[in-house]
């Protein structure tokens, strides 16, 4: 593991994405119809990413991202890097989307990314604009083949998801090549729908093969429009196989699961394990108080060792409003900070 030098006891981190600036929900249809040129385009995003960075800075938060502001919806947009998929018109195009809108891509071919998916020229243009630790979070090849049929190409999503590691392993590789000392892969909680968890372990580790830097795993229940994916969102099937994952940070969210299962890391992680603990409700609306934020910990500590304890929010920012994720970020960092100031 790398290990950040002077870091506070219960550092503060973001997941990745950061609140979408309304005026670049303008740019982005603006670029469907082809009114940007590519300087726009650049500046467009480069000025997102400028904000994003300096709000999460004014914050107060330890170790941030750059807002994955250069990303649509957090990973729809690496599929365009992909080759070897076709997309797929869902024959239902009204309503919310649901489970018969899963497939958004068809195998056509084996996959490959000859450009790589981009991470180290966003984290070239991130390290330029701040001298905070950075996290890169990437998803991770059952998240990317949740989304993809196999066409008569692969097999199974499991098959897909294993021809997807060593791309991953490659890109990260990149990344790290590109001054990365922190990597972050996400996850669905469904693991276990297509990739029984013993074949996950292997699959995960094959990802962060070779990486001489801090590896995280955030464990997702989906936050689509602000909704969870999953209807029965437990730990308990997973938490047993957090030992054999090559890991050093694994991200459990518990404010939107009103802090469930806040005592399970502390039964199976491996003591050189950390745990970064979702105490930020990011599919609420309301804006916790710093009181608030700083019971959730509390409730963590009663389990773990704070010397072992991250803070950070459920999941990401990309489906909250800008100044809802300012707002809770500020809330997130005071309350961690009445818990700093109570453990001395």
């Amino acid at each position: 593991m790398y290990l950040y030098q002077n870091m506070p006891l219960l550092p503060t981190q973001v997941i990745g994405s950061y609140g979408t600036p309304g005026w670049l929900f303008v740019v982005r249809e603006a670029m469907k119809r082809g009114e940007m040129g590519s300087v726009d385009i650049r500046e467009a995003f480069d000025d997102a990413t400028n904000l994003a960075i300096m709000e999460q800075e004014e914050a107060g938060v330890d170790v941030i991202s750059d807002g994955e502001m250069r990303r649509f919806n957090f990973l729809v947009g690496f599929y365009d890097s992909i080759k070897g998929l076709e997309k797929i018109p869902w024959d239902r195009q009204l309503g919310y989307p649901g489970p018969d809108m899963i497939d958004a891509f068809r195998a056509i071919g084996e996959l490959n990314t000859p450009d790589g998916l981009g991470l180290p020229e966003e984290l070239h243009y991130a390290r330029k604009r701040t001298s905070k630790p950075l996290v890169t979070p990437l998803g991770g090849p059952v998240t990317f083949a949740f989304r993809i049929n196999p066409g008569r190409v692969y097999g199974n999503k499991n098959e897909i998801a294993w021809a997807l590691a060593p791309i991953i392993n490659e890109e990260l590789k990149r990344a790290v090549e590109a001054g990365a000392t922190h990597i972050q892969l996400d996850e669905p909680s469904a693991i276990d729908d297509f990739v029984p968890l013993p074949d996950f372990v292997e699959l995960f580790n094959r990802c962060v093969e070779g990486l001489n830097v801090t590896i995280g795993l955030h464990i997702c229940f989906g936050n689509f429009m602000g909704r969870p994916a999953v209807a029965h969102r437990t730990y308990e099937h997973i938490a047993p196989i957090f030992p054999d994952l090559n890991v050093d940070i694994v991200h459990l969210e518990f404010a939107n699961r009103g802090m469930w299962q806040t005592d399970l890391f502390s039964k199976y992680a491996r003591p050189d394990q950390y745990l970064a603990a979702g105490v930020i409700d990011v599919k609420a609306r309301a804006i916790e108080t710093p009181a608030v934020v700083a019971e959730r910990i509390r409730d963590v500590l009663k389990y773990t060792d704070p010397k072992r304890v991250w803070v950070s929010s459920d999941c990401g920012f990309s489906m909250t409003a800008r100044w809802v994720a300012r707002e809770k970020l500020k809330a997130m960092v005071a309350g961690t900070n009445l818990v700093r100031a109570e453990l001395g």
